[in-house]
């Protein structure tokens, strides 16, 4: 569970690392820089709803270490 736990952290970082480079780094060419935010975008969503049903299902089963 822990594990799981720090791999879709880390996905999330990665992800707002994306949208915030895609944003900031001005130097790139456009179609980088949206290629950039939509992944991070992507990203985003997915691990915040993996991590949100793996507490909820966390949350469900008392007897899991």
């Amino acid at each position: 569970m822990i594990q799981n736990f720090t791999y879709l952290a880390f996905l999330c970082g990665i992800s707002m690392l994306l949208i915030v480079g895609g944003v900031l780094l001005t130097n790139l060419p456009l179609p980088f820089q949206i290629m950039m935010i939509i992944f991070g975008l992507i990203g985003g969503i997915i691990c915040f709803i993996t991590l949100i049903r793996l507490l909820v299902k966390h949350n469900q089963d008392p007897n899991e270490k």
